[in-house]
């Protein structure tokens, strides 16, 4: 290995530059944006993603609100609420505390984890079962990794493969860029880039139409099982602020 001192200068700024680059987090900025999801053909209703900072502890919570069609109301509450509450660095984001509530009375599907770094370790009840987790570099929650995945891109690094807590097991996401296109949307014609989720062993895959030039918002999203779409989210507004 090369001694500092035999690096060239225009190496060595470009080592300074670089450093001074990851000591300063990139970040998305905070948002709202809404969308009709259906299922199978049918529509579902309207899903809130929003994501805002605390200015006092400078983290980031990221909560998805629904308001089901009079069909969907059987299977969701507009009561439901997901939340993540998240520290985003230089080294990417990083998970604190998860909650579901699914809005109704009995709390069997309702969920809670926290996060310990200093311990290295997760705990937490979900769906009435002890949760007790080693935590790893990267580990996510079934809201963060949506966050971790565009901070990666915002960063001009590919997602890769990315490790999720859900329920209780850690399972291992891939994401990967398959083509780019221009989109029709609520909000006009977009230039979109694909990236799809796969996970070994399952039938299940998510495809993602994301915007660079909106710090890759997902303008479309597509749930598929068995090769058949059954999920699909379409923008219908965003506001950053």
């Amino acid at each position: 290995m090369r001694r500092l001192a035999q690096l060239t200068p225009f190496l060595i700024a470009t080592l300074l530059l670089a450093t001074a680059a990851r000591s300063e987090a990139i970040v998305p900025k905070p948002f709202t944006a809404v969308y009709e999801v259906s299922y199978r053909g049918m529509r579902a209703g309207l899903l809130t993603l929003k994501l805002s900072r605390d200015g006092a502890t400078g983290r980031y919570t990221y909560e998805t609100t629904a308001d089901p069609s009079m069909l969907a109301r059987f299977f969701i509450s507009s009561a439901a609420l997901e939340k993540t509450i998240m520290e985003i660095g230089p080294d990417g984001v990083r998970p604190l505390e998860w909650s579901f509530e699914d809005g109704k009375s009995s709390t069997e599907k309702d969920g809670h984890l926290k996060f310990d770094w200093d311990r290295n370790v997760a705990t937490g009840v979900v769906e009435g079962k002890q949760i007790e987790l080693p935590l790893e570099p990267g580990l996510q929650d079934r809201l963060s990794i949506t966050v971790d995945v565009v901070t990666s891109l915002l960063r001009g690094e590919e997602p890769g493969t990315i490790p999720l807590i859900d329920n209780n097991k850690i399972k291992r996401y891939d994401y990967a860029k398959k083509e780019t296109s221009s989109m029709d949307t609520k909000l006009g014609k977009v230039d979109t880039v694909l990236y799809e989720s796969t996970r070994q062993n399952s039938d299940r895959q998510s495809r993602f139409w994301m915007v660079p030039k909106m710090e890759y918002l997902a303008v479309r999203a597509e749930q598929v099982r068995k090769g058949k779409v059954e999920t699909v989210m379409v923008l219908q507004s965003f506001e950053q602020r």
